[in-house]
């Protein structure tokens, strides 16, 4: 994984604003280090997180009236696996490309870096996870196709080539990769929502960043907006674990030896500071700065030095920002930049 600053901020995905190179343009002022491609999800459902996944796997169908993502009846299930594995095997990454009209906020953030002249050292992209794409698609039955272990083994080849397609554009503006997989699927882990066990969902993770890893040199993260079963996701070859620290960050703690684990091997926290819920019409600088403090030096009672935690951390919003105002989202912006500024002054007196 190549080094990030530390304590840069960066984002998760939606956003509530309409206008991508309004948008791009924000993101760039406050988050120059690690800007994130804006998901547009007020544009219609295509931007939509399971719709925009979908382009280029196998045997699907969107609809956008039903707003729904569903296998195609129409296209034979052999004929869509032969084409998506010949796809893979050829290293083809066309067929997995966003589309323009799909993914506004991607293009536009290129455009803006393109002629950006303020030091952007990476970018950050994202996609829908492999266990929350595969547990939100059904097939003609209505079954999640998570029940179909040929069907999902094929959507995690597709969606490790669309993570790469998203790192290659970035290698092209010569600036380094980072790609997190959204797996909001993964709160429902243990209940009747989810009932694969734990070493299915490490197994349908780690065949997708281990495919994702051989299209070159990207920083790989699983983004996990509420409560689950963490160290299924901290023992898997992840390098940043993307959480809500605002909100569940006492849940975290209590996997303390695979917290261990994983810092201890080079894992980075992405400390999802600043919430996005109706808590932030309530919080301010201050009041998130001195929650940070007290949640570092609490990791760090468990035997890991601050200096090393606040040199791997990421600071970004507790989740992504869609369903919050344009104001508050500007705001949560603000937040981010002032709490990156804050960290690196206390990382440079230790």
């Amino acid at each position: 994984m190549s080094p990030l600053p530390p304590l840069a901020a960066t984002g998760i995905g939606s956003v509530p604003f309409t206008d991508p190179a309004a948008a791009a343009a924000a993101i760039l002022e406050h988050l120059p280090e690690v800007p994130f491609w804006p998901q547009m999800v007020r544009l219609g459902f295509p931007e939509e997180m399971v719709a925009q996944a979908a382009r280029g796997l196998p045997g699907l169908k969107v609809d956008l009236e039903a707003r729904t993502v569903t296998t195609d009846p129409d296209l034979p299930r052999e004929e869509a696996l032969a084409r998506l594995y010949e796809e893979v095997w050829s290293g083809a990454l066309a067929p997995f490309a966003l589309d323009p009209g799909e993914a506004q906020g991607f293009f536009a953030l290129l455009r803006a870096c393109a002629s950006a002249q303020n030091g952007v050292q990476a970018l950050k992209g994202q996609l829908s996870g492999p266990v929350t794409f595969a547990g939100m698609v059904k097939d003609q039955e209505g079954k999640p196709i998570l029940f179909d272990q040929e069907l999902t083994q094929a959507v995690c080849q597709g969606l490790a080539r669309k993570a790469v397609w998203q790192a290659q554009q970035f290698w092209d503006l010569g600036k380094e990769a980072v790609i997190f997989f959204d797996e909001p699927y993964l709160t429902g882990f243990g209940s009747a929502y989810l009932p694969i066990s734990k070493g299915e969902v490490m197994e349908i993770l780690t065949q997708t960043l281990e495919a994702v890893r051989q299209g070159g040199p990207v920083a790989l993260g699983v983004h996990c907006c509420g409560n689950t079963e963490w160290s299924l996701l901290l023992e898997t070859p992840v390098d940043i674990l993307s959480f809500d620290s605002f909100g569940y960050f006492d849940s975290l703690r209590l996997y303390d030896q695979a917290l261990k684990g994983f810092l201890s091997r080079g894992g980075r926290l992405a400390w999802g500071l600043v919430p996005t819920g109706e808590e932030l019409a309530g919080e301010t600088a201050d009041s998130l700065w001195e929650r940070f403090q007290g949640q570092v030096q609490q990791l760090a009672s468990s035997g890991t030095a601050i200096k090393e935690i606040l040199a791997g951390a990421l600071l970004t919003p507790a989740c992504g920002m869609g369903y919050l105002s344009p104001e508050a989202a500007d705001r949560v912006l603000a937040l981010l930049q002032d709490l990156s500024a804050r960290g690196r002054k206390w990382l440079a007196t230790l």
